[in-house]
């Protein structure tokens, strides 16, 4: 039996009430996981940017600019600080009476009036109306109470001592931020962080009743400094006197503890008030806003002769008791190399060839030593390096490569020529000498503090021995015969020890010794007790005869120290023989005619230390001249 078939149908949702509403309710949920997802994205994904995209529309932003941080002296005074003056802006909405707003700006200001209400008058949420307003402007602004007018502050820097340590402090751009010296070098610590005033406005920029929010500015942390205004004050006058007797191309000074590395003053000609940065004048600005003391390498002449000795007594190689021969020259290499005193000094042993400078002597000190051994002293005193000073732009010393070092090259590097450092690298090489033979750090920074606590400070710790104790005991002994008795008499203070060398140096133009240009300088260190402090002092190119470290240099260190012990109330402690010459003067007589021997021999008589220019037999001039007065200090120059 065959039954016919049916056809299949399929079910109609629409007639079919159970999974017509299935179908709406997953509709429904679908839409709403939808929803639920983007309200995810915009509140938590997005949130935080809308959030901040909002309130910048509904709040106005001004800043408060973070006063950076103090320089301060290791006294606690103003080196570097922040100042404040005022910018002030309307608000043309927010200033219904802007034709009095006007005569107001006109009157504190003496602006013309017209064009100031066309400003004030321009559909703009703001309009900058003044900058570098005094507290006293701002204050006659605000006194007439008109609405719509707003300032915020202005912090630039200050310099309360305008070209006081122009190279050692730095200056900082015209938004705020370190661009030499100690403003680049510590700019990470001394900048703060800005602040913020958060005022209600509406969409066009209308102040709303309401409240304001302030975030305030985080200051810069103080930077402490080694460095000592009163010195430094000292140092600054006799650069000054130095400038006006010498008419020189620079004067340099540098003055630092020598058994801390600490700077006390660093002082340098020609400088700028840094008040007045002459930003216009790029060439100039660079040229006198970097350290030379630091950044630039000089031949350093008899002031090197410090290392020499102090290498040649340290290595055995040479002793105290051992007598050289100058004849007025020495040959090396076949090529002859002359002392500075063209007839020679005789038979002299190792202690007044370190008095008188002998260059002979020095040549001698270095090849006995041999390259290896000198260099190897020279490394240890930190000359081939850097002395990591916290100061932008330092440069290392210039030496020879010690495996191209001819025996010629090492006799010349013996008394300071063939090589250069840097004042800064030379003045701590020397400490170690004078300190007991410790290897010192040179620095500035000795604290960096907030208001109420200390962030950082430079510690101390036992330095790299460099020479014994014993080569540090007899090179002060024979450096204090050059003051009392030899070329560094100028630097002489009856009543204070005094150690020092001093240096003549030729300059170099193209390769070639420049005829008339010279580097003189001085190299001293008090041995008084309180006063641990090594001075050097260059003058670069000083005018005329006076051209000699004995006649420039050696005066202005004594003049220092002397002023140094006064200011730091030391009081002198006299020998017999320095009582009896206390504030003695006499009129210098004339030399004119005379044999040098005649006059040297006089001279000697009076005291004094005596220069010879020329190699002649009979005095044709002197400086200073017959006549002046003079005392134990001076020295004088024979010309022949």
């Amino acid at each position: 039996m065959k039954f016919a078939s049916k056809k299949q149908t399929k079910p109609n949702l629409l007639y079919n009430p159970t999974k017509r509403l299935s179908a709406i309710l997953l509709l429904i949920v679908f839409l709403f996981s939808a929803i639920f997802a983007k309200m995810f994205a915009v509140i938590i994904v997005e949130g935080e940017a809308l959030q901040v995209k909002a309130i910048d529309q509904w709040l106005r932003d001004v800043p408060t600019d973070a006063p950076r941080g103090n320089i301060l002296d290791k006294n606690g005074k103003i080196l570097a600080s922040t100042a404040t003056r005022y910018n002030l802006y309307v608000r043309p909405s927010d200033a219904p009476e802007k034709d009095k707003v006007a005569k107001l700006l006109c009157d504190v200001f003496g602006y013309e009036y017209e064009s100031t209400l066309e400003k004030i008058s321009k559909r703009t949420s703001e309009v900058t109306v003044a900058t570098k307003v005094t507290k006293e402007q701002l204050n006659a602004i605000y006194a007439s109470n008109l609405k719509g007018i707003y300032y915020a502050e202005d912090n630039f820097r200050y310099y309360p001592y305008g070209d006081f340590m122009t190279q050692v402090l730095g200056f900082c751009s015209s938004d705020g931020f370190g661009q030499t010296g100690l403003e680049s070098y510590y700019d990470k610590y001394l900048t703060g962080v800005n602040g913020k005033i958060l005022a209600q406005t509406d969409l066009v920029g209308r102040s709303l009743d309401g409240e304001s929010y302030y975030l305030p500015p985080v200051d810069g942390l103080d930077v402490k400094t080694t460095l000592d205004a009163g010195i430094q004050s000292i140092v600054e006058g006799v650069v000054r006197n130095a400038v006006a007797k010498f008419d020189p191309k620079g004067v340099a000074c540098i003055v630092m503890d020598y058994s801390t590395g600490g700077i006390a003053a660093l002082c340098e000609y020609p400088s700028f008030d840094l008040n007045d940065v002459p930003r216009d004048d790029l060439a100039t600005l660079f040229e006198r806003s970097k350290s030379k003391i630091i950044s630039t390498v000089y031949e350093p002449g008899s002031t090197f002769k410090i290392l020499t000795s102090a290498a040649a007594l340290d290595s055995g190689k040479v002793r105290t008791s051992d007598r050289f021969y100058c004849a007025g020259s020495k040959v090396v290499d076949g090529k002859k190399i002359r002392c500075w005193k063209s007839k020679g000094h005789g038979s002299i042993d190792f202690g007044q060839g370190v008095e008188s400078s002998c260059n002979c002597v020095f040549m001698e000190c270095a090849l006995r030593m041999g390259t290896n051994s000198f260099y190897d002293y020279l490394s240890k005193f930190g000359l081939s390096a850097k002395t990591g000073v916290d100061m932008t732009g330092e440069t290392s010393g210039i030496f020879i490569d010690r495996n191209l070092v001819k025996n010629v090259d090492l006799a010349r590097i013996g008394f300071g020529q063939a090589v250069a450092v840097t004042p800064i690298g030379l003045l701590a090489a020397t400490s170690s000498v004078i300190n007991g033979g410790i290897k010192v750090a040179p620095h500035v920074m000795s604290e960096i503090k907030s208001s109420n606590r200390v962030v950082a400070s430079y510690g101390i710790s036992g330095g790299e021995r460099v020479i014994s104790s014993q080569t540090s005991d007899t090179m002060r002994e024979l450096l204090q015969r050059v003051v009392t008795t030899g070329s560094g008499k100028g630097a002489y203070v009856p009543g204070y020890k005094i150690l020092g060398k001093t240096g003549t140096a030729q300059k170099y133009e193209n390769g070639q010794i420049a005829r008339g240009k010279y580097i003189s300088s001085f190299l001293g260190f008090s041995a008084s007790e309180g006063a641990n402090y090594g001075v050097l002092f260059i003058v670069d190119e000083p005018k005329g005869y006076m051209y000699y470290g004995s006649l420039v240099a050696a005066p202005m260190v004594g003049d220092i120290f002397e002023s140094i012990f006064a200011y730091l109330a030391i009081a002198p402690e006299y020998t017999g023989e320095e009582k009896s010459i206390i504030g003695e003067e006499f009129i210098l007589p004339s030399f004119e005619g005379m044999s040098v021997l005649g006059a040297k021999n006089q001279l000697s008589k009076l005291g004094l230390y005596c220069e010879i220019d020329g190699e002649g037999d009979t005095v044709k001039g002197q400086y200073p001249l017959a006549g002046v007065k003079v005392d134990k200090r001076n020295a004088v120059l024979l010309l022949t």
